[in-house]
């Protein structure tokens, strides 16, 4: 069993990193498990907790546990042993249900400046059913202007949306912080600065690649 998280704000390019290390460690049977991905699809499906889910979000609040834990904890299991987390778990309850079920090995903090957060937010291109977000930069779609899955168009996120992903990072800043600060503890998370996700793929990839071929247990990081 091996599960990493990513944790970082809205913008900080946890799913594009957390893709690079799937594709990289597939042949040990590595698979991608996206909190807002699950989350996503029951709102684009318009199941009952999709709806739920979604008033929160328009917010810029994340979905309480009460609605949310049974059902992501469940679905996040059905990815298997060897797994990249992205966004879950983000706060003190669901760290204790994961760690009871499926502890996790290693945890990745994401340091990235607001000031860069939100110019990469304002940069992105959303489709709009599904909520997946681009970064021409960084993660652009196959095709310019096209969604990689619907082949809908994609837009650019309005003042409205900024000003709701804006409040989202100050969310981030005030409950994941708790989160990181358990796995310090338990020295299984390093800190990385998120300017350059392929220096942090490389960082990362590195200290997964060195647990995965040794037993010896790992005390500290370097």
């Amino acid at each position: 069993m091996y599960r990493v998280l990513l944790s970082g704000a809205a913008g900080s390019g946890k799913g594009t990193i957390a893709r690079m290390l799937v594709r990289e460690f597939e042949p040990f049977g590595f698979n991608y498990f996206a909190a807002g991905d699950f989350i996503r699809d029951h709102i684009a499906r318009g199941t009952e907790f999709g709806i739920r889910a979604q008033s929160f979000l328009n917010k810029g609040e994340h979905v309480p546990d009460s609605i949310l834990n049974g059902a992501i904890l469940a679905e996040m299991l059905k990815a298997g042993p060897r797994v990249v987390l992205d966004g879950y778990p983000r706060n003190m309850s669901q760290l204790k249900m994961v760690e009871e079920q499926a502890p996790l090995n290693l945890v990745v903090e994401l340091k990235v400046p607001r000031k860069v957060l939100m110019d990469r937010l304002s940069k992105q291109l959303v489709h709009p059913a599904s909520g997946r977000a681009y970064n021409l930069e960084v993660n652009p779609p196959k095709e310019e202007g096209k969604d990689d899955v619907t082949g809908e168009p994609l837009f650019k996120r309005s003042v409205d949306q900024l000003e709701v992903a804006r409040r989202r990072l100050e969310v981030y800043d005030k409950t994941e912080n708790k989160v990181l600060d358990y796995y310090k503890k338990q020295n299984k998370c390093i800190t990385l600065s998120g300017e350059s996700s392929k220096a942090v793929f490389e960082s990362v990839a590195d200290v997964m690649r060195r647990d995965l071929v040794t037993t010896t247990p790992r005390t500290a990081y370097a």
